[in-house]
């Protein structure tokens, strides 16, 4: 899978901008940085939720991912958690898990 394929060029082309406005070569490096080391564990912890029965958890985690994601153009990553965020909020831990399958 190309780049292009999991980043929305819309956002990149926005962080570009943001990058430059700001000055700092290194932004949109220190975000995927932030990204990188910060993900795993949400993952980690959405799955011990979801085996727990833990919904609050669930979409809280859920919530902030789907921030991540969308910040930095991994649209269908945070589509995904956005699906997980909503059905653990209903109590459907079931569809949650099946989003949660798809990140």
């Amino acid at each position: 899978m190309s780049t292009e394929e999991v980043l929305d060029p819309t956002i990149v082309a926005d962080l570009r901008r943001a990058r430059d406005a700001f000055g700092n070569p290194e932004f949109i490096s220190q975000l995927v940085e932030l990204f990188q080391s910060g993900t795993p564990g949400k993952l980690d912890r959405v799955r011990d939720a979801l085996a727990a029965g833990d919904g609050a958890t669930v979409g809280h985690v859920a919530h902030a991912l789907t921030s991540n994601c969308g910040m930095l153009g991994a649209s269908r990553m945070a589509a995904a958690c956005a699906r997980m965020e909503e059905a653990a909020s209903r109590g459907d831990l079931a569809s949650a898990a099946a989003a949660f399958r798809d990140v």
